[in-house]
């Protein structure tokens, strides 16, 4: 089990008081029952060893030897007092090392700390707060209080600051929302607040939500999350004059910007996510929601679907069974650069080779180029497979080959291993997040781009609804 234990700078006793400062903050931890099973103590030369403090009996003695008396009278131990010896200043970053270094080697893992900042220099309190935490990552030490004292008349009088401490986790946790995404931190943080006001924790809450989802690839439920974290920004918390209600309202602020694309793309916010994803780095998340989203939101906009005849191909693979045809069309003729081989038109195995021949291994590994993908339209086009609107064609084999990058570079993270890394060549993508983070840009800017066109059915054909799905075996009436 830790052990309550409490920092402090010993200050020299000032001879126009009775008691000394640093006395306030322990009786204050004795009064809150946490009375502390060990005192690290800093201990300045004039401390130690000048001889300033009159006793009652005439005599003198030094302000430590007066504290081991006044920790007496409270009924703790004196040997409970551990003293780290420091000079008078501490004004240089190698004398500042020494003192923490010393402290950080008496702190034990489950320990629990507590803080006194009343004495010492300017910077001596931001050494004890740096310290705990760096002890609260490093070895599990949670610091439990805050507390200063000062001297009025005959007592000193002790305050807790612990909320101002607490709000060094707020900053933690903004930090961890804006770098990673995830809201789990405020959300815990602003709990206990919520329960006086429920604003306060309702928005992290939504936004959290919505970041799990997005973990997870839950992509169905990404336009309900929006639309709650839109409702909560709504919401104002009650006025007060307490700090966390102060930076909150900064932080609502400040989400509100975050979101703000997120939540003015309504349903078609594909493009927003891809980037959101992308500046947050979940790579994978984007890459699923690409994977998943991608061919519909594409058909939304710019015109391409199967003939009757490569209908009757798709609705023949059982796998397609139950699914809108965006997805198998996209898949089956624009994510595996086998299918721009002329030898193997109709390749569908999508395992990785174990061959490194750049004719075996890396042709499933790899992506199409420009000309091999307008070559292979032309080819299914002249087949009967596809019909599209000419004008579009440009966007459509954008949209084809950012579409395969989206696939080859799923599969690699799926399959990396040590050998798939000899898997290089100027068809291979290189698989490390600058690259991938660069891939996801260019895609969501050309989402973005298309997402004015409506797309423009030529004439003698009827529109397939980008949501109709695919019965195996059957053939619709084109």
């Amino acid at each position: 089990m830790g052990r309550d234990v409490l920092l402090l700078y010993m200050s020299p006793k000032n001879p126009n008081y009775k008691t000394q400062t640093n006395e306030g903050a322990v009786r204050y931890l004795i009064k809150e029952k946490e009375t502390p099973d060990c005192i690290l103590a800093l201990c300045s030369e004039t401390v130690r060893k000048k001889a300033v403090v009159e006793m009652p009996d005439g005599s003198t003695c030094t302000t430590l030897e007066y504290f081991r008396d006044a920790l007496r009278r409270v009924g703790i131990p004196e040997e409970r007092l551990v003293v780290i010896e420091v000079p008078d200043s501490m004004d240089d970053e190698k004398k500042q090392f020494q003192a923490i270094s010393q402290l950080l080697e008496k702190i034990n893992e489950g320990d629990t700390l507590s803080i006194d900042l009343s004495g010492g220099m300017r910077d001596t309190a931001m050494l004890l707060v740096t310290a705990a935490r760096c002890m609260r990552d490093l070895r599990k030490v949670e610091t439990r209080r805050v507390i200063y004292a000062e001297l009025r008349g005959e007592e000193p009088v002790a305050h807790d600051r612990t909320q101002l401490y607490d709000l060094f986790d707020f900053v933690t946790a903004m930090d961890e929302f804006f770098s990673t995404g995830t809201a789990q931190k405020l959300k815990r943080y602003l709990w206990s607040e919520g329960e006086k006001d429920p604003v306060l924790h309702t928005l992290p809450t939504r936004i959290n939500q919505f970041s799990e989802d997005l973990a997870l690839c839950r992509v169905q439920k990404l336009n309900d999350d929006l639309n709650q974290i839109d409702q909560a920004l709504k919401k104002t918390p009650k006025k007060s004059q307490n700090l966390t209600d102060l930076f909150f309202r900064l932080l609502k602020d400040r989400f509100s910007t975050e979101f703000a694309e997120l939540l003015s793309s309504g349903e078609k916010a594909l493009p927003a996510l891809v980037s959101w994803c992308a500046g947050h780095g979940m790579y994978q998340q984007a890459l699923t929601l690409l994977c998943e989203q991608m061919p519909e939101y594409v058909c939304q906009h710019i015109f391409v679907q199967p003939t009757p005849k490569g209908w009757e191909y798709l609705a023949a693979q059982m796998q397609n069974k139950g699914k809108p045809w965006v997805y198998p069309l996209f898949h089956f003729h624009f994510c595996r650069l086998t299918l721009m081989q002329k030898e193997y038109p109709y390749t569908t195995d999508l395992r990785l080779t174990l061959s490194r021949d750049d004719a075996e291994g890396n042709m499933l590994f790899g992506v199409a180029n420009d000309a091999e993908m307008h070559d292979y339209l032309d080819m299914v086009l002249a087949s009967g497979q596809l019909v599209i609107d000419p004008a579009i064609r440009p966007q459509l084999e954008q949209a084809a080959l950012l579409y395969q990058r989206v696939m080859q570079y799923r599969n690699q993270i799926n399959h990396a291993s040590a050998s798939d890394l000899g898997l290089q060549s100027e068809r291979v993508l290189p698989l490390d997040t600058e690259h991938i983070k660069e891939t996801l840009q260019k895609i969501a800017a050309y989402l973005h781009e298309i997402r004015p066109l409506k797309r423009n059915v030529p004439q003698g054909v009827k529109a397939l609804p980008v949501t109709k799905t695919i019965p195996a075996g059957a053939v619709p009436n084109l």
